[in-house]
């Protein structure tokens, strides 16, 4: 049986140290082995002198499996500033750092098999226990992030001490200004001037910072949403507002968001979010989409739930590995193909300017526990549109999916006559209303059971023309979510109709959304930020 040795603190710190500085360098087998099984667990069975390291790699496994550890799959876990950010380090921050340590230990033995072994690292990963694996990938970040210095002291009798320095903060300054200024978050002088000031300084001055900040400014940030809280959280520690009425925003609800003086910002999954990041200047940059139209029913700061019902299409494994059938350019394949056969869908020549985005429009639903609180409590949204002078409002229902269409080469491309589709502008969207219900080939109400209704192929594809202001483009997706119908979105200048069809029917969508952001003189929204940025 292996037992976990009592190991202090200043001797953790030691040895974390010793691995920081070895840590490009191959693995000393007989002193790792030493350590490991001479000070760090007891193990009957092993003999140092004839060392394995896969044997240490599942010893090391089976440690850290134990329930005793933190789970840093878990998302609140994943704020582990707050086991680093002061001096006085109590029982959580001493099992924070002896599992740093044995998880660091880990992290070396499968780079050495990656490394002589011939296996792959991401591969020997993947293969360890959930709970193993995630703290394997918090040590990697962590010393990617952060440097173990030696305090100078001026009694030699006393232990060392060490301090945690940043080796990136600069880099997270910078991204978090990238983010601000991507979003056009409304305060971002004094947010700019906040982050001037504590980069003039190699370590992080905490008092000044909540905690998910402190975090992602030392860039110990896990894969996963919680890197999309700690960057909001940056912004808002830097500005005056009262942040406490956004506290609903760390459990990262995928359909919520928050208004935040002149401007709202949703979560990138919420179908609010899908919709109004068509509107002009709207981005998706670090999982928010915005800045998007306020609201005044909401307060200027007001964290917000939306009520929502499943989309009713759903993909299946059968439909994944018909892609290719479903979309066979030339139809059925015979030996000749007649020219007959073949049509060249063009676009409408005419735009149209007559739609505008009001306004947005919420209602409180419920209450979801009995307690108080914006986060308890779900609303119902619509956006009104004015379209030839009339306000219609169009509620939002369904969280559907948005599906960009790939590129094509050398259009405009002829369409098999088989690929069915209606093609309208957007003025006259509104007057179709049972869409679902005319595009499948087995309609609910014919002959189909509950169980198969969702799936039955499409039939015909709606070609929605939303060319002209982003509000049609808006139009065209709330539409798509008040119904319930996922949509494919081409841009006309990169994808033809033809093309733009054929992906509906190999997507199982029965609508199309043709935009022209050339025209809008914007790139395709919701677009993440540049690859420079460290999330």
């Amino acid at each position: 049986m292996i037992l976990l040795r009592e190991l202090g603190v200043s001797r953790i710190f030691d040895r974390l140290r010793y691995l920081q500085d070895i840590r490009n360098y191959a693995v000393a087998s007989e002193e790792e082995r030493n350590f490991l099984y001479g000070e760090l667990m007891l193990d009957p069975e092993s003999d140092i002198r004839n060392g394995n390291t896969e044997r240490d790699i599942d010893v090391l496994s089976d440690l850290l499996s134990s329930e005793i550890w933190i789970d840093f799959s878990d998302l609140g876990e994943q704020i582990v500033a707050q086991y680093y950010v002061n001096g006085r380090y109590g029982a959580s921050a001493e099992l924070f750092f002896h599992q740093l340590l044995l998880s660091t230990e880990l992290a070396r033995r499968i780079d050495l098999c990656a490394t002589y072994a011939g296996h792959s690292s991401g591969h020997l990963l993947s293969a360890l226990p959930r709970r193993v694996a995630w703290g394997v990938r918090m040590s990697i970040r962590f010393f990617q992030n952060l440097a173990f210095e030696e305090i100078q002291k001026t009694d030699p009798n006393n232990g060392r001490s060490y301090s945690l320095v940043p080796q990136n903060k600069f880099a997270q300054i910078e991204t978090v200004l990238d983010v601000g200024y991507a979003l056009k978050w409304p305060t971002m002088p004094q947010i700019e001037a906040k982050m001037m000031a504590e980069s003039t300084g190699r370590a992080i001055q905490c008092l000044q910072w909540t905690m998910p900040s402190v975090t992602f400014l030392t860039g110990i940030v896990m894969p996963g949403p919680m890197a999309s809280w700690m960057v909001l959280s940056c912004l808002l520690d830097c500005d005056y507002e009262d942040r406490i009425a956004l506290d609903g925003l760390k459990e990262l609800r995928p359909q919520s968001g928050f208004q935040y003086l002149s401007n709202t910002y949703w979560y990138w999954e919420s179908m609010v979010g899908k919709v109004l990041g068509a509107m002009q200047g709207s981005k998706c940059v670090a999982g928010w989409i915005g800045p998007c139209i306020s609201t005044s029913d909401l307060e200027r700061v007001e964290y917000v739930r939306i009520h929502h019902e499943r989309a009713p299409e759903r993909i299946r494994e059968t439909h994944v590995k018909t892609v290719a059938a479903r979309s066979e350019p030339l139809g059925t394949l015979n030996g000749s193909y007649p020219v007959n056969n073949f049509r060249l869908p063009l676009p409408y020549s005419s735009t149209v300017d007559c739609i505008r985005v009001e306004k947005l429009a919420l209602v409180p639903l419920y209450n979801l526990s009995g307690c108080d609180g914006p986060q308890n409590v779900e609303h119902k949204i619509a956006v009104q549109f004015a379209i030839n002078g009339r306000s219609i409002p169009v509620r939002l229902r369904y969280d559907v999916s948005f599906i960009a269409a790939a590129a094509c080469s050398a259009g405009p491309h002829v369409l098999f006559y088989n690929y069915t589709y209606e093609q309208i502008q957007i003025d006259q969207l509104l007057y179709i209303t049972e869409w679902a219900e005319r595009s499948a080939k087995n309609p609910v109400g014919e002959g189909v059971s509950t169980d198969e209704e969702n799936d039955s192929d499409i039939d015909k594809v709606l070609i929605i023309e939303a060319y002209g202001a982003a509000d049609n483009t808006v139009l065209a997706r709330a539409w798509c979510v008040h119904l319930g119908l996922s949509a494919v979105v081409a841009d006309i200048n990169r994808t033809c109709l033809a093309c733009t069809i054929r992906e509906a029917y190999a997507a199982r969508v029965a609508v199309a959304i043709i935009s022209d952001f050339k025209q809008l003189g914007e790139e395709p929204v919701p677009r993440a930020l540049a690859s420079s940025t460290k999330l």
